[in-house]
């Protein structure tokens, strides 16, 4: 199995497979009189273990997802995760079949096909994607009892790491989110928007990160007794070619789904007018979760 680490942020020791940052407590106390406050005082005990960037196949990274999830103790602290998929490949989403797929495109292809345990929609896996989890422990101020809402503070961090590359981007409102769920059933935009909808990219969820109408940031999520999964997909590159050929049955398909993805979703590469590697939105996330940024983000 192929794995070898990039380099990551100062923040990462790369001699380790896992290091700390320690949020720093007390920057917290003009904000203590808000409804984060028993959160905000804890800050200064708080460690999150960061995995540093790890490059393996697909199958390896859901497993250890699944590891992380499943162990995870309620006194633990939480945890990042980052991924990148070597080879690429497609993953489905929970409840999506195989027959979902192109067959002839499959069998000229032979490209890895994965599953994942959260719901949404097809993924195409590779250099071209960042994946980060955060495993969460039963109790965190961050999981919130309603569910939508518990991605609120991840879109609006991501809309914050995104600014410091010069992309104004913003997070998804619920209200947003349903409205093109409702077009999925409208007689004169299902057929489309269905189609659309074989690709995570091809739709919007609540507080997901876009600019304009195009997602850059895709999150899915896990609820377990034990804790929650946040997984977050950054759009390094967006190349609609191959994702189009796997998803679309016909050549019309594949057309719509091509031009239509493209308009759906976008890369952080055309967004900041130049290539950004992971290891650059690592580190930018890294000091927004470690600063003053995340805690004013959470106090909105």
């Amino acid at each position: 199995m192929k794995k070898k680490d990039l380099q990551n942020c100062n923040y990462c020791n790369l001699t380790n497979t896992i290091h700390l940052i320690i949020l720093q407590g007390e920057r917290c106390s003009t904000l203590l009189d808000t409804s984060w406050g028993s959160y905000l005082k804890s800050m200064s005990i708080t460690n999150w273990h960061i995995y540093s960037l790890t490059i393996a196949d697909q199958q390896q990274h859901i497993e250890q997802s699944e590891r992380l999830l499943s162990n995870i103790q309620p006194d633990d602290r939480p945890i990042v995760y980052w991924s990148v998929a070597d080879p690429t490949g497609l993953v489905l989403g929970f409840s999506q079949k195989h027959s979902i797929l192109n067959p002839v495109a499959l069998a000229s292809l032979a490209l890895p096909i994965y599953h994942r345990r959260a719901g949404g929609t097809a993924v195409l896996v590779g250099p071209h994607l960042l994946s980060l989890d955060v495993v969460l422990p039963v109790g965190h101020p961050l999981i919130h009892s309603d569910i939508v809402e518990s991605y609120r503070w991840f879109g609006e961090a991501w809309v914050a790491v995104l600014r410091q590359f010069g992309v104004q981007a913003r997070s998804v409102p619920p209200a947003e989110a349903h409205a093109q769920r409702t077009l999925r059933k409208q007689p004169e935009s299902s057929a489309y928007e269905l189609l659309m909808y074989r690709a995570c990219y091809g739709s919007l969820s609540p507080y997901e990160v876009v600019v304009g109408q195009r997602k850059v940031v895709g999150f899915d999520m896990v609820r377990r007794r034990v804790g929650t999964l946040l997984q977050a997909g950054i759009v390094l590159h967006w190349d609609t070619t191959l994702l189009a050929y796997l998803l679309g049955h016909t050549e019309e398909e594949q057309t719509l789904l091509c031009t239509g993805l493209q308009e759906r979703a976008v890369g952080l590469d055309t967004l900041a007018g130049r290539v950004i590697s992971a290891s650059e939105v690592i580190s930018i996330f890294e000091q927004v979760l470690a600063s003053e940024e995340l805690l004013r983000l959470m106090t909105r």
